[in-house]
This record gives C-alpha cells, sequence and structure tokens, in this order.
C-alpha cells in the first residue's frame, strides 16, 4: 500500500510517498480501507516536532481521523461485518497511521458511518467533533438558557460547537471574520463578532462558557467576559495550566479547564445520529490525495480554512 512518511520533524515538503506492507489486524482490531483521512492542527504541529511528535518514532505516518470500509478483522471482533462503513479517531495520541491506504483500528473507538453522510465528510468529523462535544457538555456543562463565547467558529472544531451547542438552545455568540459571518449565523450563531474589528470581550453581554481555540492573550481577555462562577475551556494544550491565566481566573471566580480528547466509539455514535438525522454537518473545505499531503499541510496551516481539510488515500487517479 502507499503511505505518506514523515522521515524527520520539519516543514510540509519533509513527508515522502512510499510503498509499505499492509498491516494485519489482532484480536479485537479492524483492517481499514481508508477512503478519508481528516487533517487537524494537532497533524502540522507533530510534523514540526511539537503537538504529540512525543509520541512518535520516525519515520512514522501521522493522522488520527479515519473514515473507510472493512476489508478485515482480528480474532474476536464483532460489532461490524466486512464491507461495512465506519468512521473514528483512532488510537489517539499514539499513532494511528492515517496517512495511508489501509490503517489497522481498535473497534471501540468507531461506529457506522450513516449512509446519507459521504466519505469525506466522515473522515472530516471525529476528532473536532470529539473535542466540541466533550468542551461543550463534558466539561462546560452546557445546557439551555446559558450564553456561550465560541472562539474561531468557522474553523475545524468552532463551525462543530456551533451546531452542538444550537441543540441545547443555548444563546450563542462567536468570532469569526467578516467574511464568514452569514455562514455562522447559518449554523446557528445569535451573534458573530469580527475580532478583526472588535474587541470580542466588549463586544456583547457576559456569558457563562467560553470555547477557547487560540490560548494565550485570547484566553486572558476571554475572562474577562465570563460571568463569576463560569467556564473557560482551552482547547491548545500548549498553554495548559498557564500562569496569569489561572491566576486571573482564580480572581474572578472562574473555572478554566485544558481537556484533552479521547477516543470513543459509543461518542461517535451519537454524532452519528445527529449527523444522519441533519442536526449536524461537518463542512469539507479541501480536498487532496496522498501525494499531495504536503499541500494539504500547508493549506491547514494558513489558519484560514473554513471548516476541514481531508486527504483521499485511494482514490482514483484523475
Amino acid at each position: 500500500m502507499e503511505a505518506a512518511i514523515l522521515p524527520r520533524f520539519g516543514d510540509a515538503g519533509a513527508f515522502t510517498i512510499a510503498d509499505i506492507p499492509i498491516p494485519r489486524p489482532s484480536a479485537g482490531q479492524l483492517l481499514v480501507k481508508i477512503k478519508a483521512a481528516g487533517l487537524n492542527p494537532v497533524d502540522y504541529k507533530t510534523r514540526t516536532g511539537s503537538g504529540q511528535a512525543a509520541q512518535f518514532t520516525l519515520p512514522a505516518i501521522l493522522g488520527w481521523d479515519i473514515a473507510g470500509q472493512i476489508a478485515d478483522a482480528g480474532q474476536g471482533a464483532h460489532k461490524f461485518s466486512p464491507g461495512d462503513r465506519i468512521f473514528g479517531m483512532s488510537n489517539f495520541p499514539k499513532p494511528a497511521n492515517a496517512y495511508a491506504q489501509f490503517a489497522v483500528v481498535q473497534e471501540d473507538e468507531f461506529a457506522l458511518v450513516p449512509d446519507n453522510i459521504s466519505d469525506e465528510m466522515a473522515g472530516a468529523t471525529p476528532l473536532a467533533a470529539l473535542t466540541a462535544w466533550e468542551a461543550l457538555f463534558d466539561h462546560a456543562g452546557l445546557k439551555a438558557g446559558m450564553r456561550v463565547l465560541i472562539h474561531a467558529a468557522a474553523g475545524g472544531v468552532g463551525h462543530i460547537a456551533v451546531q452542538l451547542a444550537r441543540i441545547t438552545e443555548t444563546y450563542i455568540i462567536g468570532t469569526a471574520s467578516a467574511q464568514n459571518h452569514p455562514w455562522v449565523k447559518e449554523l446557528g450563531a445569535n451573534e458573530v463578532i469580527d475580532y478583526r474589528e472588535q474587541r470580542f470581550e466588549t463586544a456583547t453581554d457576559p456569558v457563562d462558557v467560553v470555547i477557547d481555540m487560540m490560548g494565550a492573550e485570547t484566553s486572558l481577555r476571554s475572562l474577562d467576559i465570563i460571568k463569576p462562577g463560569g467556564v473557560l475551556v482551552c482547547l491548545p494544550s500548549r498553554y495548559k495550566d498557564d500562569p496569569a491565566v489561572l491566576a486571573k481566573a482564580k480572581e474572578k471566580q472562574i473555572r478554566v479547564i485544558w481537556p484533552f480528547v479521547k477516543p470513543s466509539g459509543a461518542r461517535m455514535e451519537q454524532i452519528a445520529a445527529l449527523m444522519e438525522s441533519g442536526k449536524l454537518t461537518v463542512k469539507v473545505a479541501a480536498v487532496f490525495s496522498l501525494k499531495e499531503v504536503a499541500k494539504a499541510h500547508e493549506l491547514l496551516e494558513t489558519h484560514h480554512v473554513q471548516g476541514k481539510v481531508v486527504l483521499t488515500p485511494n482514490a482514483a487517479p484523475c
């Protein structure tokens, strides 16, 4: 099979395409023919030697988001049948080898892809949707009647978080560049703030929850808009336990959480049900072949992608 190999940490040009043996599933595992592999910011951060780089031995295959078709199953793997379309976040934060034509996955981390969802959308979904769900519900305890501010509301995690928050009938404020305002409102935001032209902490009334994709200064400023007793969920792990944020949060009686997303087949089943019903859709901004992995990473690093970037390792050549 073909795989995008990372022989060294570095820029997007570090990848090479190589032929390697197809892996074989062990007990409780599935061999998946990968139709789509979603890219996330942690992918390029890991490629540069940060992110989850400590989990990898070089040469390595990156990627955690997988959507594909079951090609084989190990002993005791009985949740699915050969040929089923499944999707999930595999083995995070340890290597999952998603940038390849085939990968071995744990069956309990995956769910069936709804028939009305494309492979590309399915591949774009897992890590971002699991992150948004955990941030909003498991950590922030979002409920009807609360006010939530979602930063980077047009991004991969952000646009999913807006839709999940809409389901709970909360009041949603998003930050996004001006050209993305109509789309973010269509997703369910009640207000959208242009972060380039306005200071979000003074542009709207206080909120109960902030979901922060940026960290650093954005986290500090976010504390100024959260009500006492409210919650700040900071997603960038590199800012974990920022002393300035912790000190200011204590002064203002605000709880701060740096979550760490976990694979979950059961949670993916809940997400799949929302997608099947049309209550959740995931925007695929761009699709690249495996050989175009460098271009995919370069686009992702611009930080101006509306939705998600996806690789299609088994797409037929043009």
